[in-house]
C-alpha cells in the first residue's frame, strides 16, 4: 500500500502518470554509477525521467577546453551506464541524441569514433544533430524527448534559460527518457534539474602494466544539487575513477598514489 501511495504521489508530482513505482529498481536503480557512496546519495540512481546537468568547476576566466573535455567525458560515461542500464530491458537498442551548435562543433571537433567504441557504444548507438542556432538545438532536444524513442538526449550549450529548462524537464518527464546538459560553467546554472554535477579535470590514475602510459580516467565530482536530496550542496569533490573493462565508476585511490609517491621520494633522497 505504501509503495502504491508513493508511486501515486511521484505521478502527480512529476505529471507522469505512467512512471514506474518508486520502488521498482529500474526507475530508481536501474541507472547507477556503480559507487555505492554516489548512488546512495542519489536515491538508488539517477532519476530516468528528468533533467541534469554537467559543469565544470568554473576556473577565474573561463573553462579551457580541457575543463569542457572533463565534463564531456563524465557525460558520455553517465550515457554509457545508462544504456548499459537498459540493455536487458529493451528487445532493441534505442539511440542517444547528440545535439549542439555549430560553434561548439568548430571548437570541440566532431565526437571521436574510436574513444565512442572504447565505451562499449557502437556506431548505430548514435545520432547527431549540429544547428546554427543555440535555441534549434534545444528544439531538436525536446522534440527528440517527446519521440519515446531514445535512450538518452545529450545537449551541449552555453546556457539553457528558465523556460526552455523547464520545457526540457517536462517533456523528460512526460515521455521517461532522461536528457543530460553540459553548459559553460561561467553561466548561471539551468533551472528544473533533477540533478547538477560539477567536475573537476585531473590526472589519470597509473597504468598497471606501463608506468609511462595513462591509466584509468579520473575525475573530480561534486554532488552540487540533488532533488531527492534538497539540502545536499557538497563542496569537496569525490575522486572517481572509470573502468574500461567493467564500464563503471569506483572511488579513485587517491591516497594509494600519493603514499607510493611517498616511498619513491624517500628512496631517492637515500
Amino acid at each position: 500500500m505504501l509503495a502504491r501511495l508513493r508511486a501515486s504521489i511521484h505521478a502527480m508530482e512529476r505529471g507522469a502518470p505512467e512512471l514506474q513505482a518508486v520502488d521498482d529498481p529500474q526507475t530508481r536503480s536501474g541507472w547507477t554509477l556503480g559507487v555505492r557512496e554516489f548512488d546512495r546519495r542519489l536515491g538508488g540512481g539517477l532519476d530516468p525521467a528528468s533533467l541534469h546537468e554537467v559543469k565544470t568547476v568554473p576556473r577565474g576566466a573561463g573553462a579551457t577546453a580541457g575543463d569542457w573535455a572533463a565534463a564531456l567525458g563524465f557525460a558520455l560515461r553517465l550515457t554509457a551506464r545508462r544504456v548499459e542500464s537498459l540493455a536487458g530491458v529493451q528487445s532493441a537498442s534505442a539511440p542517444v541524441l547528440w545535439c549542439w551548435s555549430s560553434q561548439f562543433a568548430r571548437e570541440f571537433g566532431a565526437p571521436y569514433g574510436g574513444g565512442l567504441s572504447a565505451l562499449g557504444f557502437a556506431p548505430s548507438d548514435w545520432l547527431f544533430v549540429e544547428t546554427a542556432r543555440a535555441s534549434e538545438a534545444l528544439w531538436a532536444m525536446e522534440e527528440g524527448l517527446r519521440s519515446q524513442s531514445l535512450a538518452l538526449v545529450i545537449g551541449v550549450i552555453s546556457e539553457v534559460e528558465l523556460t526552455p529548462a523547464r520545457r526540457l524537464s517536462l517533456a523528460a518527464a512526460e515521455h521517461a527518457t532522461p536528457c543530460l546538459l553540459v553548459t559553460d560553467p561561467r553561466l548561471s546554472p539551468a533551472g528544473s534539474t533533477a540533478t547538477r554535477w560539477r567536475i573537476e579535470a585531473c590526472s589519470s590514475g597509473r597504468h598497471p602494466f606501463n608506468a609511462s602510459a595513462p591509466g584509468a580516467q579520473r575525475y573530480g565530482v561534486v554532488l552540487e544539487r540533488c532533488r531527492h536530496r534538497p539540502m545536499t550542496h557538497e563542496h569537496h569533490p569525490l575522486w572517481l575513477e572509470w573502468s574500461d573493462e567493467t564500464h563503471r565508476f569506483h572511488m579513485a585511490a587517491a591516497l594509494a598514489d600519493r603514499a607510493s609517491e611517498a616511498r619513491a621520494a624517500g628512496a631517492r633522497s637515500r
